[in-house]
């Protein structure tokens, strides 16, 4: 593989970002506290070379399918399609070779240091996915302390395509738990899971349970709550139903630092997961995802919305990272 290179964005404010060749991983996101002191607020690795072990998809651009598919197995019209399984008997985050494990191709790298465009091919029957598939991600910084992830592909076969970025944040990085942190999602709806962590298929009213989050509550408030789908997830892993797209999703704040985050995306759920298995390096809820998606293993439950990619059909999706202080 062709080593590892780095590219740094940065805008005016003090904002900066590092994106990895390897597995568009953002490695760094660096934002000022209240005091106006510059820090890193996402888990990541010391050594590049360290992310060629890694299991928890740290900071990754996830394809061609993120989250769970159940039985590695779907229908695409009346063709049964077998994915690799790296997950038991199901496929999570596009199997062992997925978008997370490329070394991607530049594209374009902004002279001002503002964007860069990334580029990977995905051969026909990569992972078990139907057509050859090109994929390109474009991170841009700009003077409004805005970061925007933008995908853009096209497959000459039908497939399905599912994307996402899978950063761990910790708006308080002196601090080794995310607990504290205040969320908001704005989500009255989300999906129940299995013990595999699969979906029920069905969705659920969240208001009144440890799953509301329409106001700000801290993570930690009822996380530990006697609440079947949290002793599952040892915690919340959960794909939130937006109430509505291309607005904000959600909000994240912690007091301590004065950070903010609100994120805004034009995809139809956010997974919110509390960091409950992470090891090693890290400890548990040391950081959190809010990886915009596609409703978990849609290809089996044809009443969520589709991740089918037509033939030809361009795809396009943006997300976006504003950054604050409360």
């Amino acid at each position: 593989m062709d080593s590892i290179k780095e590219y740094k964005l940065k805008n005016e404010n003090g904002i900066s970002a590092i994106i990895l060749s390897y597995g568009g991983i953002i490695k760094e996101i660096n934002t000022p506290n209240r005091k106006g002191e510059i820090e890193n607020i996402v888990l990541n690795y010391d050594l590049n070379d360290e992310y060629f072990n890694d299991k928890f998809y740290l900071g990754a651009t996830i394809g061609r399918c993120a989250n769970r598919i159940s039985n590695s197995t779907f229908k695409l019209g009346e063709k049964k399609i077998r994915l690799n399984e790296n997950e038991g008997k199901n496929h999570l985050h596009g199997g062992h070779n997925g978008f997370h494990k490329k070394n991607w191709e530049l594209v374009h790298y902004d002279k001002d240091r503002k964007f860069v465009q990334l580029s990977i091919n995905s051969i026909h029957l990569e992972s078990g996915y139907p057509g050859n598939l090109k994929c390109e991600v474009i991170y841009t910084i700009n003077n409004y302390n805005e970061i925007k992830i933008e995908f853009f592909a096209k497959s000459d076969m039908d497939t399905i395509f599912n994307p996402t970025s899978h950063s761990y944040f910790n708006l308080n990085p002196s601090n080794n738990s995310i607990l504290k942190h205040k969320l908001k999602i704005n989500s009255s709806n989300y999906i129940p899971i299995n013990n595999e962590s699969l979906p029920l298929g069905i969705i659920e009213n969240s208001i009144k349970t440890p799953f509301d989050f329409t106001k700000n509550k801290e993570i930690g408030e009822e996380i530990n709550s006697n609440n079947k789908q949290l002793k599952i997830g040892k915690g919340y892993d959960h794909c939130f139903v937006l109430d509505k797209e291309m607005s904000t999703a959600a909000e994240l704040s912690d007091e301590l630092s004065g950070r903010k985050l609100i994120i805004s995306t034009d995809r139809p759920g956010i997974q919110f997961y509390s960091g409950n298995y992470l090891s090693g390096s890290f400890s548990k809820n040391q950081g959190l995802c809010l990886e915009t998606q596609n409703f978990p293993d849609s290809p089996n439950n044809l009443n969520f919305p589709t991740t089918t990619l037509k033939a030809n059909k361009k795809y396009y999706t943006k997300t976006t990272y504003d950054f604050s202080i409360i």
